[in-house]
């Protein structure tokens, strides 16, 4: 990509105000919203590849740990099941790619 073809909303999204929690909006950002980045990306950062799949399927769901903390034990096993079989979806969509879609083996 040549640096002329880049366009007002690269430019925007570069520029010092630019907030990822407002989508994009320039909103400004302030000190406290970014040490709560900070957190939140350090927090993800040191989850581990198991605990991120697990976030991203309960998201998938609209749900939170603490959402199912607050379960019955029968909700929460129905929840279970519902990850259990997008993770079965998940890991059949990438089974029919080529080898080396779980590890960068490109360098």
């Amino acid at each position: 990509m040549a640096i002329s073809s880049i366009g007002a909303r690269d430019s925007q999204i570069m520029s010092p105000s630019f907030s990822a929690s407002s989508g994009g909006k320039t909103a400004g950002a302030s000190a406290s919203g970014s040490k709560g980045l900070n957190a939140e990306l350090d927090d993800y950062l040191k989850m581990s590849p198991a605990q991120r799949f697990r976030e991203a399927l309960l998201k998938k769901l609209g749900l939170s740990e603490d959402d199912l903390a607050k379960m019955s034990p029968e909700e929460r096993k129905k929840v279970d099941q519902q990850m259990s079989d997008l993770a079965k979806q998940e890991m059949q969509k990438t089974s029919g790619k080529a080898k080396g879609n779980m590890v960068d083996v490109s360098a």
